[in-house]
């Protein structure tokens, strides 16, 4: 399962696993071609600004590799 956000105290977009376990080579690289960076510190990818565009696509494509997404 994967949680698509806006982080207004990062100003970021925010692209989170629930576990580690969620992220595999496939949906590392979907995430990553849309620009978004790991962030060890949170556990998360992010991408900054708050374009819900991206964040539309990128819950859609999490959605289609077989993910629960909860977008908010």
């Amino acid at each position: 399962m994967y949680l698509v956000t806006y982080d207004t105290r990062l100003g970021a977009l925010v692209v989170a696993p629930e576990f580690a376990d969620d992220l595999n080579d496939d949906t590392r690289a979907v995430i990553e071609g849309a620009d978004f960076i790991w962030r060890p510190d949170i556990e998360a990818f992010t991408r900054p600004g708050q374009d819900r565009q991206t964040a539309a696509w990128i819950a859609l494509r999490l959605g289609q590799l077989g993910h629960d997404v909860i977008a908010c």
